[in-house]
């Protein structure tokens, strides 16, 4: 069924966009209203490329998990045939969720309520007592899906925005990072109760890094934006091309190309001198990852696709930040660290300390965001202007509100 806006919120949003304050963070309705977070949902997140996961989850034929998002249930699957698909988790019977559980292995896909069955590329296969049933015409429903870089994309659109431009992106990043035969060495999940927007703007910009992630700052060039942090820059970069590995930027999120592309950017950055990835105190965690012969002076790669996708890329491991609406003042971010396809965990790595930083940042996010929710539902909010270090902020604030102009 088409979305329609009523005449009611076409009106609010009008006056809502009208009297929205240049340059400065969105007016409260914009975070708290039910029926303005449902109109993003509708525009943005059915509209757009998600990330649900990457296809080391995923394995072997049979091999399925499912992805929730936006009041929708998807059925990830490994077919028999080797391609990746996204199945709508309904029956085509009654409309029952056919898996319940979050994952699993199956030969074929059984609705436990009736016993409706289908093959792993949604065709119906079995319907009990149903004589002269069309088994052709009650497949499962499907939704756009690719696998880049092993990263795994669906768009819920019938005509999803180009992701050419996104796939070359991630190609020449994370592809040289080694992330199309990585695993997955952990996947959490952090409940925010905060608006998904808010979010997505913390993530956006280190002006909070300093305060706020202790931890990060020590180690990260992003925390301060000076003279010395461009030369760590250069530096890195230059060592990285030295082993031939030249990773161009982008900087077309979350906007696109103008051409109807889905959003995409990518910056390259580096650590502070002494330290040479993400860790507990600089030092390596696991092996080194695609072409990557050493840390090249602690050069790391930050790369973001459409409106819930993040990713970060350091030489010997990476993580996926996925963040996923489920209500007005809820937001799960969920986040997967990667390391070598080959690898062995106790050997190789220690989950423990491959997740240590992120995990402490992830929880100090949650704190803060949900902090700046509880301010932000105030009688006494008041926008406040974008700092030189929110420019990415600044950009989502003015995608979102062309978004979802009515």
């Amino acid at each position: 069924m088409a979305y329609e806006v009523t005449s009611k919120l076409r009106e609010r949003l009008k006056s809502l966009l009208a009297t929205q304050p240049e340059e400065k963070a969105l007016l409260q309705a914009f975070y708290t209203d039910p029926e303005i977070y449902q109109h993003d949902i509708e525009r943005i997140h059915l509209r757009h490329w998600l990330c649900v996961g990457h296809k080391s989850e995923i394995p072997n034929p049979g091999d399925w998990f499912r992805f929730d998002v936006a009041g929708e249930s998807l059925i990830i699957v490994h077919g028999t045939d080797g391609e990746v698909r996204a199945l709508l988790n309904v029956c085509r019977h009654r409309g029952s969720l056919v898996c319940a559980e979050q994952a699993g292995h199956s030969n074929r896909l059984t609705c436990p309520y009736h016993g409706w069955t289908y093959d792993l590329e949604g065709r119906l296969r079995a319907a009990r007592n149903m004589p002269g049933l069309d088994h052709a015409a009650h497949s499962l429903g499907t939704v756009h899906c690719r696998v880049v870089a092993g990263l795994i994309y669906v768009c819920f659109a019938e005509e999803a925005p180009d992701f050419a431009l996104a796939e070359k992106v991630l190609t020449q990043s994370l592809g040289r990072f080694g992330w199309a035969d990585a695993k997955v060495a952990h996947r959490a999940s952090y409940s925010v109760d905060a608006n998904w927007k808010l979010v997505t703007e913390n993530y956006q910009e280190c002006y909070h890094c300093r305060p706020s992630h202790p931890e990060f700052a020590r180690f990260h060039a992003t925390e301060r934006p000076d003279e010395k942090t461009v030369d760590l820059r250069e530096e890195s970069s230059r060592q990285a091309a030295a082993q031939g590995i030249e990773i161009e930027e982008y900087d077309l999120w979350p906007m696109g190309d103008g051409e109807g592309g889905e959003g995409v950017s990518c910056a390259n950055d580096a650590m502070y001198e002494g330290s040479v990835t993400g860790s507990r105190d600089g030092a390596p965690l696991a092996p080194l990852m695609g072409d990557f012969k050493d840390y090249c002076g602690g050069f790391f790669t930050y790369v973001e696709t459409g409106p819930a996708s993040f990713f970060l890329a350091y030489p010997d491991h990476g993580l996926v930040y996925l963040f996923m609406p489920r209500g007005p003042q809820r937001t799960d971010m969920e986040v997967l660290w990667l390391v070598d396809g080959k690898s062995e965990e106790g050997t190789d790595y220690s989950k423990e300390e491959v997740t240590w930083l992120w995990d402490i940042t992830s929880l100090a996010d949650k704190r803060i965001i949900e902090h700046n929710q509880q301010g932000v539902n105030s009688r006494y909010y008041v926008p406040g202007p974008y700092g030189p270090m929110e420019r990415m902020t600044r950009m989502f604030s003015a995608w979102y509100k062309e978004q979802i102009r009515p």
